[in-house]
């Protein structure tokens, strides 16, 4: 204990009380702390800037992204015209729709942000804000192209081709995320909160 009491004698501090509470400086035949080792800095962390080229990987995934929401949508919209009467695939069509436009619009806020509809995204569809919750997004709407069955020959072409290609492009995303988590940190885009 650092003070030591007896009912004959006040409070009296020890030796060890005082040099704990004394600096290294001060005691000159202290030896002296070890130097920690110099940190590595690592991609993906705040402490390094991403390669040169991350810049053309995000925009050529963003500029696919679009391509293929558009596409998404084009099927979408064939499927709903094609369709011959009333069943399940115009649902499944309008959903195609809806999807194609809310990715198209997440994309698009990367290139040209606008606040509110960024706050709007960022508030109602966090996920996409995230290299992995958008990437589980692009397989999830891949699959739903992979429904139109009673559309008509080129909904049900188009749908197929584009539902395969954002397959192919939410694996890539998953596994650029995984493999290179440079090439895709800071993807999400920026709103100012102050307005």
């Amino acid at each position: 204990r650092v003070f030591h009491f007896t009912p004959f004698t006040p409070f009296v501090r020890s030796s060890s009380f005082m040099s704990s509470f004394e600096p290294s400086w001060a005691n000159p035949g202290a030896p002296a702390p070890a130097a920690a080792p110099p940190q590595v800095p690592q991609y993906g962390t705040n402490q390094t800037s991403a390669p040169a080229n991350a810049g053309n990987v995000q925009s050529a995934l963003s500029l696919f992204n679009m391509s293929l929401a558009v596409l998404m949508s084009a099927s979408g919209v064939l499927g709903i015209l094609k369709n011959s009467g009333f069943s399940a695939d115009i649902f499944v069509a309008l959903y195609m729709i809806l999807f194609g436009l809310l990715l198209f619009t997440y994309e698009l806020m990367w290139w040209k942000s606008v606040d509110s509809i960024t706050r709007s995204l960022r508030k109602n569809f966090g996920f996409l804000f995230g290299v992995k919750g958008k990437s589980f997004f692009i397989i999830f709407i891949a699959f739903l192209n992979f429904g139109l069955n009673s559309a008509g020959e080129p909904a049900k072409t188009l749908g197929l081709a584009t539902g395969i290609c954002l397959l192919v492009d939410g694996v890539l995303h998953f596994v650029v995320m995984l493999k290179y988590p440079e090439y895709v940190q800071n993807v999400a885009p920026q709103v100012n909160y102050n307005t």
